[in-house]
């Protein structure tokens, strides 16, 4: 039952979505188009003609909002979407299937993160789309497989940042769910108490964020970072990777008992305290 949930999800928010992203390239490549008959985005930026560089400047403004807007209407359909299914007039229907809230919860955050993954992917290819050049891949493979030899020799510090990396749509989601799920205790205005509840765990959120980075990192403010003639770069992140290990260890922690108050505080309230009124 939970693969056909997941099944009808995607193909019901999917169908949107997919016009709005396949927009977005659709308008990179355009744009591309442009740049590359006005000779590349340095000599149009640059053109003699005033209508030529003032044309170019908006595309890139235009192309950046596209891609920003796409990923915030994404985050937030998704997240009306979960509560049109389960706290309005459908949630008489919803919650009547053969099926536990935590599956409900499961199939649509399945597809909220697939989205978000997607919604990533879409801003990469756009941006290559936009402004890559031939030498652009190897460039920027050379690059990456360099981070990631250096990074390799920080496991602490790659490993924690590789589970933030995953953990994050993951969070983002389940901490959607449940503000919607406490703006459904609301008697009225339920939309305007899952908005105040999110600003509220938000601020709750960074305001605890900031006191462990404050005490994890208070050595940061006496350490001198000792840069060297040869083969600085390396010093330098050497050192710095040692001063954010233990913070992102601590942050860390915080996002997955987060995540887990989060959790089953969605499970409750859907379970218990379920109000279709």
């Amino acid at each position: 039952m939970l693969g056909k949930l997941f099944k009808y999800e995607w193909k019901t928010a999917s169908k949107m979505l997919l016009v709005i992203h396949g927009f977005v390239l659709i308008f990179a490549v355009f744009s591309r188009i442009f740049l590359e008959l006005n000779g590349g985005i340095n000599r149009a930026m640059n053109a003699s003609g005033e209508m030529v560089s003032i044309v170019t400047i908006l595309l890139i403004f235009a192309i950046c909002l596209c891609i920003a807007s796409a990923a915030l209407f994404t985050f937030i359909y998704l997240a009306y979407r979960f509560y049109k299914n389960v706290f309005t007039d459908q949630g008489y229907l919803t919650n009547t299937l053969p099926v536990t809230p935590m599956q409900i919860v499961v199939s649509k955050g399945g597809v909220a993160i697939l989205w978000i993954v997607i919604d990533v992917f879409v801003l990469i290819i756009a941006a290559c789309i936009l402004f890559a050049k031939g030498s652009f891949f190897q460039e920027f493979g050379r690059v990456m497989a360099e981070f990631m030899g250096s990074l390799g020799e920080q496991r602490a510090y790659f490993w924690i940042t590789l589970i933030s990396v995953i953990l994050t749509p993951f969070a983002m989601m389940i901490q959607v769910y449940f503000c919607v799920a406490v703006g459904n205790l609301f008697n009225g205005h339920k939309v305007l108490g899952a908005v105040g509840t999110y600003i509220g765990v938000y601020m709750v959120q960074q305001i605890i964020s900031i006191i462990i980075m404050v005490f994890t990192g208070y050595s940061w403010f006496g350490t001198s970072v000792t840069v060297r003639v040869n083969d600085n770069m390396y010093v330098v992140q050497d050192e710095i990777s040692r001063m954010l290990t233990p913070a992102l260890a601590m942050s860390l922690i915080f996002s997955i008992i987060c995540t887990a108050v989060f959790w089953f505080g969605t499970k409750y309230i859907m379970t218990k305290k379920l109000n279709l009124q």
